[in-house]
């Protein structure tokens, strides 16, 4: 489903969307999400994805057999179909039947799949950090854009209402 993530961005996810993309989603599309790096952020992610109807995970990766159990536990959990597993992230940027992938792996692993996300035509979730170095994020900017795919990067806090009033105090000098 083409602009996928901006209409589940819109849906609650994030607190802002891309419109013109949001627009690209018909109503009542099945939007198929995958998850890669099924740890604790990436089930947690899923768990979000999954309070939209509409979204389906058709595959799950990790090297973990156990984060994989877990990750299928989610699905079943919601009431989603069984989806298929890979070890392998390359084999679910590849497929056609995924039109967003979650980036949930450990850390140094974020720039290439998303990267390699945006090239395959995927829009990218993306948990924090969003890359180790400088150069790393604009590759992955620069393929969004070239792209034209929608990468949202995790960072819930920022916009929980306590960080935010923290924030404030530190900031007055109190």
């Amino acid at each position: 489903a083409a602009g996928a993530l901006p209409m589940l961005l819109g849906a609650g996810l994030a607190p802002f969307a891309l419109p013109a993309r949001a627009a690209e989603t018909g109503a009542g599309e099945k939007v198929r999400v995958a998850l890669i790096g099924s740890g604790g952020m990436g089930r947690g992610d899923l768990e979000c994805f999954f309070g939209n109807p509409e979204v389906t995970c058709p595959v799950i990766c990790d090297i973990d057999d156990a984060m994989l159990a877990k990750g299928l536990e989610v699905c079943a959990k919601h009431n989603r179909p069984k989806p298929e597993t890979t070890k392998d992230f390359r084999r679910v940027i590849e497929r056609a039947n995924v039109d967003a992938v979650i980036v949930a792996t450990p850390d140094h692993w974020h720039a290439l799949s998303t990267v390699m996300a945006c090239q395959a035509g995927k829009d990218v979730y993306v948990e924090k950090p969003l890359a180790l170095t400088i150069d790393e994020g604009r590759a992955m900017v620069e393929a969004a854009k070239r792209h034209h795919r929608v990468v949202q990067m995790g960072s819930q806090w920022r916009s929980a209402t306590h960080i935010q009033e923290a924030a404030n105090l530190v900031k007055s000098g109190q």
